[in-house]
């Protein structure tokens, strides 16, 4: 109770007159106004709202707005009227402040997919923090991750309170898409259970748009190990289907931990208009394998014998000519590198990263343009790797 007579004290919305003493000269509020509208990607109106019931301050108010999206206000029912209460990361604003603000949609964005290994103890605290620091060192605007257990899960939302957490669930182990706040926005999301699953799986369908680029984005963890094959083609076709499904005018994202071997997809068929961006790329031999036990000491294998498979893959079905969409200009891997002081690389699975011009189909299909000086880390592996 004391704790929340604090917190009426430091956000009172009653609008008494003592409170305007503390009202900035007209310039500052301006500043402050236009400041707020960036960070949140809102206007002015909607600024000077949040702003004027904390008090103008900044950090209170853009933590309120993003709190009020993602349904993380509290209203307490104890005083004479329901006062809300506002909790978020302080870190917010500064990380958001970090970034280049503008009043214009992106033209470009990154796309991560990432299966995090959460099952593994082993420096677990330190793989999921060096997971955290790839994902901000590459500026990533979309992220898929795999294997996301509870507490691995809570960390990233610590150490990462620039994006948005979409959770595929809360037991045991599941995906998660992280929507960066400030350059992609979260519309709708759905949650599909595979009915053949004995492992929990399902499909994360995520409705989200950049500027004028609407997205569905589908991340999974489809069924493991080569004993359900019957399973994983099924669920795979489901997603297959799901792509094609999507409205006109949408780009459709779908990639994970697929678990996936070349004669799979033969036997799900891939339909026509959705590509495979590692081919799409170029094929390039060092991004090849994202599950490589010759390179990845995370998981050993005795014997001579070590597997390599492409287990990780990212889909792309894009819109007609007329529609902006996702243009891949590279496809690079990351996690390449040993967690510091550990013989632990980040996850036994290697990351995929696929950087994104948003512009329009070409006649002849999507346009690839190979980027040859792109920020990959790819370049550091002459084979890669695979999981679960």
């Amino acid at each position: 109770m004391e704790r929340q007579r604090e917190h009426r004290e430091e956000i009172n919305l009653s609008g008494d007159s003592d409170e305007d003493d503390n009202v900035p000269d007209v310039a500052t509020c301006q500043k402050l106004v236009e400041q707020f509208a960036e960070l949140t990607n809102t206007d002015e109106a909607c600024a000077q709202f949040y702003l004027q019931d904390r008090q103008w301050d900044l950090e209170r108010a853009v933590n309120a707005f993003f709190e009020a999206k993602t349904g993380g206000i509290k209203v307490l029912q104890d005083g004479d009227e329901p006062e809300v209460v506002v909790t978020f990361d302080s870190k917010l604003v500064s990380v958001l402040e970090e970034g280049v603000m503008t009043e214009e949609a992106p033209k470009k964005f990154c796309f991560m997919t990432w299966n995090i290994d959460g099952l593994d103890e082993k420096n677990l605290k330190k793989r999921t923090k060096a997971v955290a620091t790839i994902i901000d060192r590459e500026k990533a605007d979309i992220v898929f991750l795999q294997e996301a257990i509870p507490n691995t899960f809570t960390y990233l939302e610590q150490l990462l309170p620039q994006f948005l957490f979409i959770a595929g669930g809360v037991d045991n182990y599941f995906t998660l898409t992280l929507l960066r706040r400030t350059t992609v926005h979260f519309d709708d999301q759905t949650l599909e259970p595979f009915a053949n699953t004995s492992m929990g799986r399902n499909l994360l369908c995520v409705e989200a748009h950049i500027g004028d680029l609407k997205l569905h984005l589908l991340n999974s963890h489809l069924e493991s190990t080569a004993e359900f094959t019957r399973e994983r083609v099924e669920q795979l076709k489901l997603a297959f289907t799901k792509m094609k499904g999507a409205p006109p005018g949408v780009t459709t994202l779908f990639g994970g931990d697929l678990n996936l071997r070349d004669k799979e997809v033969v036997q799900a068929g891939l339909p026509q208009g959705v590509v495979d961006l590692w081919e799409a790329c170029g094929q390039r031999p060092e991004c090849r394998y994202t599950w490589d036990t010759t390179r990845n000491t995370n998981r050993e294998f005795p014997g001579r014998f070590k597997p390599r498979l492409r287990f990780d893959r990212v889909y792309l079905h894009a819109p007609s000519c007329s529609t902006p969409t996702a243009v891949p200009l590279h496809f690079g891997l990351v996690g390449l590198q040993r967690v510091t002081n550990t013989q632990s690389f980040p996850s036994d699975h290697w990351g995929i990263v696929v950087h994104f011009e948003i512009g329009k189909k070409g006649s002849g299909g999507i346009g690839v343009v190979p980027s040859t000086n792109g920020p990959s880390t790819s370049s550091q592996a002459n084979s890669l790797k695979r999981k679960r």
